[in-house]
């Protein structure tokens, strides 16, 4: 009896914690989940099932469409992050989340300013924008300094935590969820491919690649969808490999390659050939055919190209990776 007492009262404090609250302004802060290291959250301990505190208690519900912000607390640091829900018709839920990652010292807000939630909102698309803790993801890539000194940070956690608790919470496809990231996100979202795909169908990285050696380690669990775009010329995160430039006088390490990261993914998926495809001026476009389900490799090579989010008329990045994405979880582009 009293361990059935001491289950129900654990499982009535994680739901408790667990409601996201609008960003609005005098909207109430953010409730904090804490999760203590060294257990892995899974969704089973954030789960939504209905736990009445008292007979007159309401059952836990999903988040309603709009902007919620939320914040955990995992291995003993804050973290953070913004979810946009889309309306969607009466009885439904949402068809698949995407979460997208800031470059080094931005934030999700940053992110939310290239344009995704109108297509999402269209969709039935959940967004989500996490912050790095300090202002950069721990990526793994060789040769860096840490951002803040004598911390040690599981981005791959922690993230693992945001999508289990996100489609929980939405009722989102866990079955369909995508990581987009911009240099040091892009990065994280290359670590991600390798550490969680279990969880996540399709990455798309804009000007970066991955930790130099990354494939010594990199044993995904299943093909992962893997798109790039990288500027020829890009001074900060090298196309070909190499040294990252430094960020306010610390060292940013060594990444692989473009064209290496992208034939590393081409046979872990089985993809046969790769051929040339039609693309905007100035753009090289190749995509690997004859893959395996879910496999898809696609590179965009914007030659000239330096360390951006490219805009229309050059090319327009947000549209991309949203036709990527939505054809990788089969919604209408």
């Amino acid at each position: 009896m009293r361990n059935r007492r001491a289950k129900a009262f654990a499982a009535m404090l994680g739901a408790a914690v667990l409601a996201g609250c609008a960003a609005a302004p005098g909207a109430p802060k953010p409730e904090v989940l804490r999760a203590v290291a060294p257990v892995v959250p899974t969704v089973a301990q954030y789960s939504t099932a209905a736990v009445h505190a008292a007979p007159s208690s309401p059952a836990p519900t999903y988040l309603t469409a709009g902007v919620h912000e939320h914040q955990v607390e995992l291995d003993g640091q804050v973290r953070r992050w913004t979810t946009v829900v889309p309306p969607t018709a009466e009885g439904s839920r949402p068809s698949a989340l995407v979460v997208v990652l800031h470059g080094v010292g931005g934030n999700g807000a940053d992110m939310r300013s290239k344009g995704f939630d109108p297509l999402a909102a269209e969709r039935g698309v959940v967004m989500a924008y996490p912050d790095a803790f300090g202002g950069a993801w721990n990526d793994g890539r060789p040769g860096t300094d840490p951002v803040v000194p004598g911390v040690t940070v599981d981005d791959s956690r922690f993230l693992r935590l945001l999508i289990e608790e996100t489609t929980s919470r939405t009722g989102a496809d866990i079955r369909h969820v995508a990581v987009v990231g911009l240099s040091n996100g892009a990065m994280m979202a290359a670590r991600v491919a390798c550490d969680l795909a279990d969880q996540v169908s399709a990455v798309a990285l804009v000007v970066g690649s991955a930790g130099q050696g990354f494939e010594q380690t990199c044993r995904p669990v299943r093909p992962v969808a893997v798109m790039v775009v990288a500027g020829s010329d890009d001074a900060t995160v090298p196309y070909g490999g190499g040294r990252v430039a430094d960020w306010q006088g610390k060292r940013r390490g060594y990444v692989a390659g473009v064209d290496a990261f992208v034939d590393f993914w081409r046979a872990q998926n089985g993809c046969a050939s790769t051929q040339v495809v039609p693309g905007p001026p100035t753009v090289g476009v190749a995509s690997a055919v004859g893959c395996r389900t879910g496999g898809a490799v696609l590179r965009y090579r914007v030659e000239g190209g330096g360390h951006d989010w490219y805009q229309p008329p050059k090319f327009d990045t947000t549209a991309a990776i949203w036709d990527f994405t939505a054809q990788r979880f089969s919604v209408s582009a």
